[in-house]
């Protein structure tokens, strides 16, 4: 890769003969990465920020450490810092019940929805599972969304169990907009995004199409192929800041000043510590010791994993959203963090630059090569998903009919959290209809179809219930029950 638009680099004793370089354009050879953004900072300077690569693949424009990607989920870390200002303020503490600031809030669940604090919704232990179709592909606002999850079932008790969940970040952001007395996106921004000199970073899905911005990419089957970007706004508090290499780095000097830029405090130290120390033990089995093979402990804060990683405390956290993945891991103890983004779905590819960043800036022993053993874990997830899909092949049941003639299973299920879906036959097919998706139906057997659509990231099982009088009353999709009307 040759030498593009902007460099910053400042040479440090110790770090100056670091190869990042290296380290960056082999990443970019091993994983085809059409774009990286590296920033890499230590004691409180920024020693390494760059630009590689292209914005589209096939397309000559070139990224600068300047250019926006969307960093996923490390959003959630700048909501937490948000709610730790505010309790600085006395305006929330971490455990007050959410209802306190959005009285609209509400669990299925009457135990759960008693007992919901704030701190439960950002460390991903309320007891509800994801649901991101609700954010991802319905028209609903934010506020709607939260009103429907009351009619969710919970499938964990609440504290009981770790469940990764967006829509209680969408939460947050909106404890975030009562307390603060202004919307989540002008409180990020004036608090947070201003005083760090975070000049190119955005929430606004609006502000992407005229920025400098990467393109996102889809990888699948060795293809590369561009994503367009989707209205992220309702996940905003959740995943939807877009930044730069040069914007993270000031970010990540501040997180490891314990809330100070240049000398200015922007929040207390125990106010920021406490959204990252350890709520909800993470589990270490097989698969995190393959991919985390240095680390013998994680937990969930509130918007980081703290774990360690050869010996040393790390604090952590991925992104992935609109074909872009972003790590963003912090040394405390050695006053150093690095984030690493790029514009194709290959996390794996993030992760092993990550680690390969990290071990050079600790001078790690012994030498790893992780994008070998990266690339053998995505190797694996792939035929883990291939053998998924043969799985459930086997167990199709073969030779069998739909019991009813397919029009009877036309017809509109209402659900009280997802609302309506329609079933049509056309061209004596099923084809399914909820909000923004449309999917053709495949008999699987029995009444069981599938519902199968790669652009909307939908791969469904969907299984059609009889009443005692034979007619078709329910189904199921997403997990939850669908109703026919009676007629």
């Amino acid at each position: 890769m040759r030498r593009l638009l902007f460099v910053f680099l400042i040479a440090v004793p110790a770090l100056a003969q670091q190869p990042f370089d290296k380290l960056a354009t082999d990443a970019m050879s091993t994983w085809k990465f059409p774009s990286l953004a590296v920033a890499v900072v230590q004691n409180d300077r920024v020693i390494y920020a760059k630009g590689f690569g292209v914005k589209e693949l096939g397309k000559s424009d070139r990224v600068s450490a300047d250019t926006l990607f969307q960093i996923g989920s490390t959003t959630k870390a700048f909501t937490t810092t948000a709610m730790a200002m505010l309790a600085d303020e006395k305006k929330l503490d971490w455990d007050d019940p959410v209802r306190q600031h959005i009285d609209y809030f509400h669990l299925a669940d009457p135990c759960a929805d008693s007992l919901v604090t704030l701190r439960d919704i950002v460390s991903h232990r309320t007891g509800l599972s994801r649901h991101d179709e609700l954010w991802d592909d319905s028209p609903w606002t934010r506020e709607e969304i939260l009103h429907r999850v009351a009619f969710i079932k919970l499938t964990k008790p609440i504290r009981s169990a770790y469940q990764y969940n967006n829509i209680m970040f969408m939460a947050a952001g909106d404890v975030v907009a009562s307390a603060g007395k202004t919307s989540w996106d002008d409180f990020v921004r004036a608090r947070i995004f201003q005083p760090l000199g975070m000049t190119h970073t955005r929430t606004a899905f609006g502000d992407w199409a005229p920025s400098d911005h990467a393109t996102g990419h889809r990888y699948a089957n060795e293809t590369i192929t561009v994503q367009s970007a989707s209205d992220d706004t309702n996940v905003a508090p959740a995943g939807s800041i877009k930044s730069s290499a040069r914007d993270m780095a000031q970010w990540m000097r501040f997180q490891l000043t314990d809330g100070m830029i240049d000398g200015k405090r922007l929040v207390s130290e125990d106010a920021l510590n406490e959204t990252r120390s350890p709520q909800m033990p993470l589990r270490v089995d097989k698969l995190s010791r393959e991919t985390n093979p240095f680390t013998h402990v994680q937990s969930y804060a509130m918007g980081w994993v703290v774990q360690d990683y050869r010996g040393e405390l790390m604090l952590a956290h991925a992104g992935a959203l609109n074909g872009f993945r972003t790590q963003v891991a912090l040394l405390p103890d050695r006053h150093a963090g690095v984030v690493v983004m790029t514009n194709i779905g290959r996390g794996f590819g993030v992760a092993a630059l990550r680690n390969a960043i990290l071990d050079a800036l600790l001078q790690a022993t012994p030498a790893r090569d992780w994008n070998a053993a990266y690339l053998a874990l995505e190797k694996r997830a792939i035929e883990n998903d291939e053998k998924g899909k043969k799985d459930r092949e086997a167990k199709r049941v073969a030779n069998t009919k739909p019991s009813r003639e397919l029009a009877s299973y036309a017809g509109t299920y209402h659900d009280q959290a997802y609302g309506d879906v329609t079933i049509t036959l056309e061209n004596d097919a099923l084809v399914l209809r909820w909000s923004r998706v449309t999917i053709p139906l495949v008999h699987y057997h029995f009444d069981t179809f599938t519902a199968t659509s790669e652009a909307d990231f939908v791969d469904e099982l969907v299984q059609f219930q009889l009443g005692s009088d034979g007619q078709v009353k329910s189904m199921t999709l997403f997990g939850e029950e669908f109703v026919k009307p009676s007629s």
